[in-house]
């Protein structure tokens, strides 16, 4: 079928794309600023949808593609009574998954590599540490009300399980997360929502915690008969291991501003 006049989404596979993606996980192919104005976290990142088939609507089909992204995490301080944004480190990933979609239900199947690294403008001096990951894992997610409907209302559940077969520092198995994301439209389907998440992150390395994300905000509803880009903006707290993968050894509770949006 055609693209829907009423809706953003380019094809099916563009949607469960973007429905599959967590916008709550920095480490996540999504695009998002994390600030307390102090530390500055930018994620860049996408997975594309390259090949549909099956299309029975926005929300029905097979697709294949592809994630990328880096992730940065910068340190405003001063010196020499200069004003400096020092990049403290960086993270590289990339991917490839095929997925399945029908009656709000989305099953993915996903491989992926992540580095992460030191940068040497850090205003800390540190020792880097060899991290580096390559993970399978299969995803499940199912939406309420079924994607088709129009609805004020959205709430997405989603889980993953997966196995790093080569991991530095050593794997510790499984790789898992959950999350769960509740919106609810202010005037119509279609308008402002006020939106609400929560993530849990286990990365499957040995002596790495999981780290813990909530948000509350506002945005717009993820669902097929949207006409805006995915985005929103509100106060987020990361608590549990540092997701900085460089820090895993560190716990954090950071209470930041976030914006986020799909390209």
């Amino acid at each position: 079928p055609a693209k829907s006049e009423a809706s953003w989404y380019r094809n099916a596979g563009e949607y469960i794309a973007t429905r599959s993606t967590r916008m709550g996980l920095p480490t996540e192919a999504n695009t998002q600023l994390l600030t307390d104005w102090k530390r500055f976290d930018v994620t860049l990142g996408k997975r594309i949808s390259l090949l549909t088939w099956s299309q029975d609507s926005l929300s029905s089909a097979w697709t294949f593609g592809v994630e990328g992204g880096m992730l940065a995490s910068l340190a405003r301080f001063t010196r020499d009574g200069r004003l400096l944004f020092a990049t403290n480190t960086f993270d590289g990933f990339f991917g490839a998954y095929i997925a399945w979609a029908d009656d709000g239900w989305i099953a993915l199947l996903r491989t992926a590599h992540l580095s992460a690294h030191l940068v040497d403008s850090s205003p800390q001096i540190l020792t880097p540490i060899s991290y580096s990951q390559f993970w399978n894992e299969a995803v499940l997610a199912k939406t309420f009300p079924n994607p088709e409907e129009l609805s004020n209302w959205d709430l997405h559940l989603q889980g993953s399980l997966g196995i790093n077969h080569s991991a530095s520092p050593s794997t510790q198995p499984p790789r898992a997360s959950a999350g769960a994301s509740f919106g609810h439209a202010l005037s119509g389907p279609d308008s402002l929502a006020i939106l609400a998440s929560a993530d849990l992150l286990r990365a499957g390395v040995t002596g790495q915690k999981p780290s813990y994300f909530y948000f509350l905000g506002l945005g717009s509803l993820n669902r097929p008969n949207s006409t805006h880009r995915p985005f929103r903006f509100g106060v987020a707290h990361l608590a549990g291991t540092d997701w900085r993968n460089q820090h895993f050894s560190s716990r954090q509770k950071w209470t930041t501003f976030q914006i986020a949006t799909e390209f």
